[in-house]
């Protein structure tokens, strides 16, 4: 990945992209769990496998929109900075170190 902050912003753009088709998924996902329950014909594996992947979806999504932040976070370091500014400072970082 490119260290440019266009490139790393267009990368995030498809983490969130990504991170809003898998929410899709699980709202879905979710109907399908609610008409499984009322039917109450279904299969107890069936219902478990369908709540399971409707909890991998929910996991993912955040993940990646988590990771989607960081990304632009790192953007915005990776941005070409005023004359007199400091962007390696830790005090001059809003976010944890740890998020790096």
């Amino acid at each position: 990945m490119s260290a440019e902050p266009a490139a790393i912003n267009a990368h995030a753009e498809v983490l969130r992209s990504d991170a809003r088709a898998l929410t899709a998924c699980a709202e879905r996902l979710r109907a399908i769990e609610v008409g499984l329950e009322a039917a109450g014909a279904a299969p107890h594996w069936l219902r478990a496998s369908v709540s399971a992947h409707l909890a991998a979806c929910a996991a993912a999504a955040a993940d990646l929109e988590a990771a989607a932040q960081r990304l632009r976070h790192y953007a915005d370091r990776a941005a070409p900075r005023l004359p007199g500014s400091h962007p390696g400072r830790p005090d001059a970082d809003p976010v944890s170190r740890e998020a790096d």
